[in-house]
């Protein structure tokens, strides 16, 4: 299924936010979400921890050794994987887009 990388070389730019507000909507449409906090500061995990009965899936414990791993493994488990990269380049960075079907 589709993996979205939400990009942006610069911190602050949104790419949480949206993640959150893409992956909520979607699964208040029925579908099954997972999203990949791979932010150091785990501005995604944080807010799951804080809500309740929500079905997003939140997956934080991601490395440049395992995000490509993961990605195939969810790509067949779940309707739509959000993958919520830092504010820099990195090799993670990398790996996570070279699966993306949509940045």
């Amino acid at each position: 299924m589709p993996i979205i990388v939400l990009a942006n070389p610069k911190g602050g730019a949104g790419k949480s936010t949206t993640a959150l507000v893409l992956a909520t909507t979607l699964a208040a449409e029925g579908a099954t979400v997972t999203v990949l906090d791979c932010d150091p500061n785990k501005p995604i995990a944080g807010w799951r921890t804080g809500a309740s009965n929500n079905p997003v899936e939140v997956v934080s414990d991601i490395t440049e050794s395992t995000i490509l791993p993961r990605l195939d493994a969810l790509r067949t488990q779940r309707q739509f994987v959000i993958v919520d990269l830092e504010g820099t380049a990195s090799r993670l960075a990398s790996r996570a887009l070279s699966r993306a079907q949509l940045v």
